[in-house]
C-alpha cells in the first residue's frame, strides 16, 4: 500500500510520534534537529507546534497533561503552559558525564508505566550510546545496558510479557522477555538486510507484529512478532522513513514521520513531511507517562 501526505510541514529530523486525546486523534511528533514539537489534530486538522532550545528526541504525553520530552541536556517534564521541570538524566544513572557529545533519540512508556529512553552519539561512534529506564513517577533512572550505537524503535507485545528493541547499527530486531519491570533473555527475531535500509522506530499493533521504519529504505515493514517473517508494507514517495504510531478513533490509522536532513528535495519534494495510511489492522494506543 501508499502513503498519503497528513502534514506537509518540512521536518529536518521528523521523529517519534504519538496518538493522544479522546479519540486519539491528537498526532504528535518532533523534529529533532529542528528543535520543533508538532501536532495537527485527525479529525479538525487543527495545527500547532513550539520551538524547544536544544535538539529533541522525543515528546511523550503525560498522563495530566503536558509531555515529557527528550531535549539533549533532559529528559524534562514540560506543563501545558510551558513551564519545565528536571527529572533524574543519564548523568544521575551513569554517574559520569559522558566524554562524547551524546543526545536522546527514541522513548516509549511501558504497560508498566516506566520510560524506556536510549540515547545515540551524533556521529554515531560505536558502542557510545546506552537504554535507560525511568520509573513512572519520574523520581529514579537507570542505565539497563550499554554498548548501543543507534538506540531506537522500542514496542511490547500486548500481554506486556515481551519487549521489542531496535539499535539501528545493527540493523535487527531484538526481542527481551519482561517480569514486572526488568527485562533479560536478548535474542535477534529478525535481522535485515542493506538493501532494504536501517531499521529505525517502530509501533506494534494489536495482533502482535511490529511496524518498523526504514532509514533509506522508503518504506514502513510489518513483521510478524513471533516469528519475524515480513507480513506487509507501506510505501513513502521519500527515502528516509523515521518511524509510525497507530491513532484515530478505532486506531486503524498509522501516521508515519520522515527526515529530509541530506536529501535530494528536487527529487523528493515530499522528503520530511508527516504521512498517514490504513494498514487494515489496529495498532496499540501511545501511554501517556505518570510523572
Amino acid at each position: 500500500m501508499k502513503a498519503e501526505v497528513f502534514d506537509e510541514r518540512r521536518n529536518l529530523l521528523g521523529e517519534s510520534p504519538t496518538s493522544s486525546g479522546l479519540a486519539n486523534e491528537l498526532i504528535t511528533w518532533v523534529d529533532i534537529t529542528g528543535k520543533k514539537v508538532r501536532a495537527k489534530h485527525f479529525a479538525t486538522g487543527i495545527i500547532s507546534e513550539y520551538e524547544t532550545t536544544e535538539d529533541i528526541g522525543f515528546a511523550i504525553p503525560r498522563k495530566g497533561g503536558g509531555e515529557i520530552i527528550g531535549v539533549t541536556s533532559g529528559p524534562l517534564l514540560r506543563d501545558p503552559d510551558g513551564t519545565l521541570h528536571k527529572v533524574p538524566n543519564r548523568q544521575d544513572a551513569d554517574g559520569y558525564v559522558a566524554t562524547r557529545e551524546i543526545r536522546w533519540n527514541d522513548a516509549k512508556v511501558s504497560p508498566q508505566g516506566d520510560l524506556f529512553l536510549g540515547t545515540m552519539g551524533y556521529n554515531q561512534p560505536l558502542h557510545a550510546a546506552a537504554l535507560y529506564q525511568l520509573r513512572g513517577d519520574g523520581k529514579h533512572i537507570r542505565r539497563l545496558f550499554g554498548d548501543v550505537t543507534c538506540s531506537n524503535g522500542l514496542g511490547w507485545s500486548t500481554d506486556g510479557e515481551t519487549m521489542y528493541y531496535i539499535d539501528s547499527a545493527l540493523n535487527r530486531v531484538d526481542i527481551f522477555d519482561v517480569e514486572e519491570r526488568e527485562i533479560k533473555n536478548r535474542r535477534t527475531l529478525v535481522s535485515f538486510s542493506e538493501k532494504m535500509g536501517h531499521a529505525d522506530g517502530m509501533s506494534v499493533d494489536m495482533n502482535n507484529n511490529l511496524w518498523i521504519g526504514f532509514w533509506n529504505g522508503s518504506h514502513i515493514r510489518s513483521v510478524d512478532g513471533i516469528s519475524g517473517e515480513i507480513l506487509d508494507e507501506v510505501y513513502c514517495p521519500v527515502p528516509k522513513v523515521t518511524s509510525c504510531t497507530f491513532g484515530g478513533k478505532e486506531l486503524d490509522r498509522l501516521f508515519i514521520t520522515t527526515a529530509s536532513e541530506s536529501t535530494d528535495l528536487a527529487k523528493f519534494p515530499e522528503a520530511g513531511m508527516v504521512f498517514t495510511a490504513s494498514p487494515g489492522v489496529k495498532g496499540q494506543a501511545t501511554i501517556a507517562f505518570g510523572g
